[in-house]
C-alpha cells in the first residue's frame, strides 16, 4: 500500500501539471520574478503608482524578458497564454482586458 501511495506521489510530481489561473497577477509574479505590485504596474495603470517613473522601465523590461514578446501581447490582448515558472510549473494566464487596457510595448 505505502509502494503505491509512493508511486502515485512520484507521478504527480513529475508531470508538471497545467494550473487554471484564479489569481493571474500572483502567478506572473511567480513566473516573472517581480513582486505582484510592479506585475499590476506593468499591465495596468502605471500612473497610480508613485515608484513607476523609477521602476517601470526597468520592471517591464524584465516582465517580457520572463514571459516573451509574443506573450507579452498575447496578453495584453486578452488571449490565454500557457507559461511555465523556473520550478517547471506550467501556469495558463489570462489577463482581463481591463487591467491590460490598450497598452503596447
Amino acid at each position: 500500500m505505502k509502494a503505491k501511495i509512493a508511486f502515485i506521489a512520484l507521478a504527480m510530481a513529475t508531470t508538471a501539471p497545467a494550473w487554471a489561473a484564479e489569481d493571474p497577477i500572483g502567478d506572473l509574479s511567480k513566473i516573472t520574478g517581480l513582486t505582484e505590485r510592479k506585475v499590476q504596474m506593468v499591465l495596468g495603470a502605471r500612473t497610480a503608482f508613485a515608484e513607476y517613473p523609477y521602476t517601470y522601465d526597468r520592471s517591464l523590461h524584465k516582465f517580457v524578458a520572463a514571459v516573451g514578446k509574443d506573450n507579452y501581447y498575447r496578453l495584453m490582448n486578452g488571449e490565454s497564454v500557457a507559461l511555465r515558472d523556473k520550478e517547471g510549473h506550467q501556469y495558463i494566464v489570462q489577463i482581463p482586458r481591463d487591467v491590460a487596457g490598450d497598452k503596447a510595448l
